[in-house]
């Protein structure tokens, strides 16, 4: 019930106010402006009735005070006048009363002027809690974003950073001409998968389309033949061992080459061609595609199967997302149950039809229809689509699409900034075929501190997620630099022409071309690295004609005619083929990397361990980035459990679970020191050359232990490679001594082991 204060100096005036009011509202009555004022500031009033001629202080001076608090000012106030003030009417208006009621009182028109502004009032209240409601739901709604955007984001980089290595690897290995063919196949196959794979996650992940309830469809010429033996050769692994029979129907007649979005008809094709096989232990699988040259011109799709089909009940929620069908029975069969809402949303996009037949225990019919224009009139014929149906299709694949003709840029130089060494590995191999002068880089810090000594490139390519000091930061110390020395070179003297002509590089340095290597894809990430100081943006996995287009554009397009002529001269008629044993290079070359990453990631997580520093958030950042890293390069060596271990202590991390990480960590270290211990031995002792580099680190270690230098120290014994099993044992006994601070045991354990090596 509202509440009412009447003010009024007249005893007979507020017994009259308060019979008139008070069966509709909780009256309060006072007889001066001083106890109004009080009463106001202790009750919760939601209307005042105050009566303008009073002894003591005036209604107009009671109104005035009223508006000076915080607590009162938004009381609304009906003025009590007589008709012989009327005059004063504009005033009370002025200082903000709402209504004016006449004395003497006509009860209806008490009640009428009352009743009005309660209305109001409440009306208002209404407003205001709907708006605290909706503001509250929209600070819900905006938190679930950002926590979904970070999780976004997070899978983003964590799907990507393995692909990468996946695909780039497999793209290097089919630079080899000399492969056999099943190995050839092989290779295709994972790339194809890899490369559907990452298609999807591109959509998937890309938050802002979801939000907005739409994926976008880019329209661009595609063969058909290509596109059907893409999807076929994929889903084909789905068979495995079940006698299953997969039949494809081929329509001579279809165009050769159509205008549509070719990686969503793959999408779409790939789900229900997984679905088919999914829900299929024995039988049939056929998939026909055909076209209708008609007024509308449409691609015609249909896979039919003698699967476990479905009940009436269970089409009707098919395109609902999460819906899964023979729960109970095929528990094994995987899938997030998304896949079918993402068809429909496709082909609905795509103005396109689909309609599904199915009956129980007796299988399942789908058939989509998707408009596509034709481009040009050459048809698919009869020998491609034998070929097809006889899965012989000699269609150009990714092996084919990769071997472009890269240009030789021995004029060119570029520095790879990333802080694990497989990823540094794919991008210095993939940049090798282009005879680029490549160094690299294993933080932020070294790659500022390469570029102030001096050192130029024409490229860095930068990755974004890096302990110590990331790709921004690095870049933004790399921005500053840069603008303090064209800003001195601006005010040094011209130079005479005597000089110029024997002007270098350094002297006429420029902008500096930086560009963002980062598994970090999701939309809008491009814009936040632009407006951080980067030039452009590839993401992880490299994509070959990306690469290529930037290289090109950053480096052999600024030479002159005449310096790339004379590169292409050298190296096109030089024998580039791949070597045979390439395969076990990159092996050992794996090994390797993972060694590093590995070494660093034990001497980083012990010193962790050591220091107990588990509540400093730099700290725990840096223990969470250390872990991410080595989660992913297990998985790129193919020990899943260590690399599922790694992922749990990473999320403990990012949860700030600390009792697991005191828990779990030095176990973690001991299984990751086991398999070091099992790679190392894999790996070739060190010849005669090898040991003077040993030599050497060696000295510089105990010179870095007598300085009393932990972190060069452990910094030093991680960049000994490959080693024999004893200089391993040795070196583990000095890191261990410098990780507990005994410099001295270290050190003299270090010259020791020189005395020995010398002998």
């Amino acid at each position: 019930m509202n509440s009412i204060l009447i003010v009024d100096d007249d005893s007979s005036n507020l017994l009259e106010l308060n019979s008139i009011l008070m069966t509709d509202y909780i009256v309060y009555a006072v007889s001066d402006g001083t106890s109004a004022l009080e009463k106001a500031n202790e009750s919760q009033i939601d209307l005042i009735l105050l009566d303008v001629i009073m002894p003591d202080m005036s209604g107009f001076e009671v109104l005035a005070e009223l508006k000076k608090s915080d607590n009162t000012k938004h009381i609304p106030v009906i003025f009590i006048t007589s008709l012989s003030e009327e005059r004063n009417e504009s005033e009370g208006l002025a200082l903000g009363a709402v209504d004016y009621i006449r004395k003497p009182f006509t009860p209806e028109v008490v009640k009428l002027r009352v009743s009005q502004q309660i209305k109001i009032i409440n009306l208002q209240r209404d407003l205001e809690h709907a708006a605290a409601a909706a503001d509250a739901a929209a600070k819900t709604a905006e938190a679930a974003n950002k926590s979904k955007s970070s999780f976004l984001a997070n899978m983003s980089h964590e799907i990507r950073t393995p692909m990468n290595a996946i695909m780039g690897v497999t793209d290097i290995l089919m630079q080899n001409e000399t492969l056999a063919d099943d190995v050839t196949d092989g290779l295709e196959k994972i790339y194809a998968s890899s490369e559907m794979l990452l298609g999807i996650i591109n959509d998937i992940l890309d938050f802002s389309k979801i939000e907005a309830g739409k994926l976008d469809i880019i329209l661009a010429p595609y063969k058909v033949a290509s596109m059907i033996n893409d999807a076929v050769h994929l889903n084909m692994m789905r068979i495995g061992n079940r006698p299953i029979k997969f039949e494809l129907k081929i329509d001579e007649n279809i165009p050769a080459n159509l205008i549509g979005d070719e990686l969503r008809i793959k999408q779409i094709l790939n789900n229900i061609l997984s679905n088919a096989f999914k829900y299929t232990d024995a039988g049939k699988v056929t998939m026909t595609v055909k076209y209708e040259s008609d007024s509308k011109n449409r691609l015609v799709l249909t896979v039919k199967d003698t699967g476990h089909g479905m009940t009436q009940d269970q089409l009707k929620r098919l395109f609902d997302e999460y819906s899964r069908f023979s729960e109970n029975s095929k528990r094994s069969i995987e899938g997030t149950g998304l896949g079918l809402s993402i068809l429909h949303r496709l082909v609905n996009l795509m103005d396109g039809e689909v309609r599904v037949e199915s009956e129980l225990n007796k299988g399942t019919t789908v058939t989509i229809w998707l408009p596509q224009a034709s481009e040009g009139s050459e048809i698919l014929g009869i020998e491609t689509a034998v070929n097809l149906q006889s899965f012989r299709t000699n269609y150009i694949g990714h092996r084919e699409r990769a071997r472009i003709k890269r240009e030789p840029m021995p004029y060119g130089s570029v520095l790879i900034v990333d802080d694990t060494e497989t990823n540094l590995f794919v991008a210095v191999k993939l940049m090798n075929f282009y005879k680029l002068q490549i160094e690299t880089a294993i933080n932020g810090q070294e790659a500022v501190k390469k570029v102030k000594v001096g050192k130029e490139y024409d490229i860095i390519f930068m990755d974004h997620m890096m302990p110590e000091m990331d790709g921004i930061e690095a870049t933004k110390q790399i921005r500053e630099w840069e603008a303090k020395q064209i800003h001195s070179m601006s005010f040094a003297e011209p130079p005479s022409e005597a000089s110029r002509a024997g002007e270098t590089r350094s002297d006429m340095r420029k902008h500096i071309t930086i560009i963002a290597l980062t598994a970090n894809a999701v939309a809008g990430q491009a814009d936040i690295f632009l407006e951080n100081g980067f030039d452009d943006f590839i993401s992880k996995p490299l994509d070959v004609h990306h690469l290529d287009s930037i290289l090109i554009k950053h480096i052999r397009d600024k030479q002159s005619p005449e310096v790339i002529e004379a590169a292409r001269k050298q190296y096109f008629n030089a024998d580039t083929d791949v070597n045979n044993d390439m395969q076990t290079n990159m092996d050992s070359m794996l090994l390797e990397s993972f060694v590093r990453d590995a070494r660093k990631a034990v001497v980083l997580l012990e010193e962790f361990l050591l220091k107990s520093d588990f509540e400093n958030e730099e700290s725990l950042r840096k223990y969470t980035v250390c872990v991410h890293g080595m989660k992913s390069t297990l998985g790129v060596i193919n020990d899943s459990r260590l690399s599922e271990f790694a992922n749990k202590l990473e999320q403990a991390g990012r949860d700030r679970n600390i009792s697991l990480i005191k828990e779990e960590t030095s176990c973690f270290i001991n299984d990751l020191r086991l398999l070091l211990k099992k790679t190392e031995s894999k790996q070739t002792v060190n010849n005669a050359n090898d040991t003077d580099d040993l030599l050497d680190k060696l000295l510089a270690i105990k010179e870095i232990c007598s300085n009393y230098n932990r972190k060069g120290a452990l910094d030093k014994i991680a960049e000994i490679n490959s080693c024999s099993e004893k200089t391993r044992a040795v070196l583990n006994n000095i890191m261990e001594n410098v990780l507990h601070s005994d410099f001295e045991k270290a050190e003299n354990l270090a010259t020791e082991y020189i005395a020995e090596l010398r002998k």
